[in-house]
């Protein structure tokens, strides 16, 4: 019983600088959903990296930011065993809708964004 289960995505597999930000803004392509939008770019050899956005302007103030970020973040983290190790740099940009949408609601908004981009697997696949 030694083995301890993590459940957070690891700190190589988060963007971390605005560089990378800038990278994923500026070359990426951008997929809108009803409660997000992602920018997905294509990194190969690379580790998936995953990043999150709320705006004062797009969400609110600073509690609403966090709260909207933290819903989408563990809404992807959940997922994250049926994403790829590599290959994939993703940023989440939060509406201002994110905050009240039913959960259910956000979860379908959010895995049809990474199907679209290629970064979920099925369920049925390994």
């Amino acid at each position: 019983m030694n083995e301890r289960r993590v459940e957070s995505i690891a700190r190589e597999h988060r963007l971390r600088s605005g560089l990378d930000y800038a990278a994923v803004k500026r070359e990426g392509r951008a997929l809108r959903g009803r409660h997000c939008l992602v920018l997905a770019l294509a990194r190969p050899d690379e580790p998936t990296k995953l990043g999150f956005i709320a705006s004062r302007r797009g969400v609110g103030g600073a509690v609403q930011r966090n709260r909207a970020r933290r819903r989408l973040r563990e809404i992807v983290r959940r997922r994250w065993p049926r994403m790829p190790e590599t290959g994939v740099w993703l940023a989440f940009v939060a509406f201002g809708s994110a905050l009240h949408a039913p959960h259910p609601e956000l979860v379908a908004d959010v895995e049809s964004l990474l199907r679209a981009s290629g970064a979920l697997r099925d369920e049925a696949r390994p």
